[in-house]
């Protein structure tokens, strides 16, 4: 093993659960801190990463840290505003790593105390300002004024972790947590922002768990999402929630999201929640209507790094299955593939998907044939009216109508078509 260069403290909350060491040029290892491990509330890190002494090194630990980070055009905007590497995960997770998604921090050692939590204003005016004068703005980079802003979101959609209070905007700086997720769109995928609202708020009323969310009230379409794993204690403060992705529960890097790039099929997503919910039946039926939300609105890009789990309950030593997010009618935009993430019972195309291969998919993942079919037919009989309902207001209030509509009609041709493949 190559000398160990650079170190950064991993904190779960204000405990130090270990450390993430730089080995030689790209290499990353993880090592539970002894005082964690003799700790009562001592609880792993991840599914692949469980408690031990041993450090984990190589593709397990760097897999693991480097599904924290920003994806594609974000994560070269924020290694070019930091003057790093884009390929050096340990140097972006040194720049960006005090505010990721879930509980932990990752700080710079030997320092393991961190300036005390402070909220810098962002008024929306400004915030707006920037993204107009911005070619292709990153929002991340965009608000990157100083070393102090330790902001990580994993993904390739751009977004923006903040602190609102009210209508109030700021950025956390220190030890200060966000509290919501702002998206932009792009030119692009027109309307991206009203469509994954759209979504949401079909998948809210089809009773699927999901953030609470709404518009802000700007000229620029801009989505606010309230973070899961966050909550607010008795005296208002904000707290972490620790969480993980499908790909981190599985130790698998965030290039390996999708089935046909060497990814996780379907049934190894319901292994996850077997193995690592608390409760795992209804977080088992949970899942198996987010896979037939996600064919009923046209959604082909439903991949690992889209569901996670999460220390809801600091009482308990299992995680549950996350609110589902990033939930969006992909088929709106043509350029984009139709191929689903993962194989449906040995079939990616949505528009090919028979009888036989939702069969397929209940032996795969263990359910019941005829329990799926019920849930598949109650659900795209549900979207069907919901979409007819929301598309026509949420476009007039929103802008987006002419998108929103023929997403509404989409979903009421596959919802016909899902419907007399299984009822036939």
């Amino acid at each position: 093993m190559d000398r160990m260069k650079d170190s950064l403290n991993v904190l779960w909350g204000d405990d130090l659960v270990g450390h993430l060491d730089s080995v030689g040029r790209r290499d990353m290892a993880f090592r539970y801190a002894p005082g964690w491990l003799a700790s009562p509330r001592a609880r792993p890190i991840s599914l692949s990463l469980p408690l031990r002494e041993a450090p984990y090194a190589g593709e397990v630990a760097g897999a693991w840290f480097a599904n924290l980070l920003p994806e594609g055009e974000v994560r070269a905007h924020v290694a070019r505003k930091f003057g790093v590497s884009e390929r050096n995960d340990f140097a972006l997770l040194g720049c960006i790593g005090g505010d990721c998604a879930g509980a932990l921090r990752l700080l710079p050692d030997p320092v393991i105390e961190v300036q005390a939590g402070e909220l810098a204003p962002l008024p929306w005016a400004v915030l707006e300002a920037r993204i107009k004068a911005t070619p292709r703005p990153s929002l991340l980079a965009l608000v990157m004024q100083d070393r102090e802003l330790r902001l990580s979101l994993a993904g390739a959609q751009d977004k923006l972790p903040v602190h609102l209070e009210g209508d109030v905007l700021s950025l956390p700086r220190g030890a200060a947590a966000s509290t919501h997720l702002l998206k932009v769109g792009g030119d692009d995928f027109p309307d991206l922002i009203q469509n994954e609202f759209f979504c949401l708020m079909l998948a809210r009323e089809a009773g699927l768990s999901v953030p609470a969310a709404r518009l802000a009230a700007t000229k620029i379409p801009i989505l606010v999402v309230e973070r899961y794993d966050r909550r607010r204690d008795p005296g208002g403060v904000v707290r972490r929630l620790h969480q993980e992705d499908f790909c981190q529960a599985l130790g698998l890097p965030p290039h390996l999201k999708y089935e046909n790039e060497g990814g996780p099929p379907l049934a190894r997503l319901f292994e996850v929640v077997a193995a690592g919910s608390r409760a795992p039946l209804p977080d088992k039926r949970s899942l198996l209507k987010w896979v037939l939300f996600n064919v009923l609105i046209g959604n082909a890009d439903a991949h690992a790094k889209n569901l996670s789990l999460v220390h809801d309950d600091p009482d308990a030593a299992r995680p549950r299955l996350a609110p589902f997010y990033d939930l969006v009618c992909t088929a709106a935009y043509e350029h984009l593939s139709d191929r689903h993430a993962q194989k449906i019972g040995g079939e990616y195309r949505l528009r090919q998907l028979r009888r036989r291969h939702w069969e397929r998919l209940a032996l795969d993942i263990d359910v019941n044939p005829g329990y799926l079919r019920s849930v598949a037919v109650e659900l795209s009989g549900q979207l069907v009216t919901l979409a007819e309902n929301l598309a026509g207001p949420l476009g007039r209030e929103y802008g987006g109508a002419t998108t929103l509509d023929h997403i509404a009609l989409a979903i009421a041709k596959r919802a016909e078509r899902l419907h007399g493949e299984l009822t036939a």
